[in-house]
């Protein structure tokens, strides 16, 4: 009888200790980057805000948000200014879950004559993701964007926010070398 309860007080222990990694590992930042190849990053220098669609209403937290960016781009060479920039910075963040449509152009289709028709899509956006876009300002088109699930939680206190937040710049920008 000893020897029963001491295997099922070990399955259990693993059990418990396997279900507390799984879901440690369910509610991690997960985060995906995506960039135009061949983009020599080296010739930026400059970035300004652009206001996005969807930015945090809260103006103390949408302040937090710029400022953890801005200390990872201040890190990799790059200057932040009000007038004419290099880069235009856009973030977005869904406070809820949103359900949105998204509208944009197929350029899969090739030749002269091919008719490049505006496509639709549902996205649905869950609560707390992140989205920083990278715009050359010059080209007018999206160098760089960068996804982070799981930033922000309202129930969290301001200052788990805030770590989160810079967590998740630092992990975003891992990758973004403009040197």
């Amino acid at each position: 009888m000893v020897r029963y309860f001491q295997e099922f007080r070990t399955k259990l222990c693993t059990a418990l200790s396997l279900g507390c990694l799984l879901c440690g590992i369910t509610l991690a930042q997960s985060v995906t980057t995506y960039h135009l190849p061949g983009i020599k990053y080296s010739k930026y220098h400059t970035y300004r805000w652009v206001a996005g669609q969807h930015q945090h209403p809260d103006p103390a937290m949408d302040a937090q948000i710029k400022q953890s960016f801005e200390t990872q781009f201040a890190a990799r060479g790059l200057k932040k200014t009000d007038g004419t920039a290099d880069l235009s910075v856009e973030y977005q963040i869904a406070v809820s879950q949103q359900e949105t449509w998204e509208v944009y152009e197929d350029r899969t289709q090739t030749g002269l004559m091919a008719q490049r028709l505006p496509q639709r899509r549902q996205v649905i956006i869950d609560e707390g993701t992140l989205y920083l876009d990278i715009y050359d300002t010059a080209a007018k088109n999206l160098g760089w964007e960068g996804i982070a699930s799981k930033t922000l939680d309202p129930q969290s206190s301001i200052k788990d926010r805030r770590k989160s937040v810079d967590k998740a710049a630092k992990k975003l920008l891992e990758n973004f070398s403009p040197k």
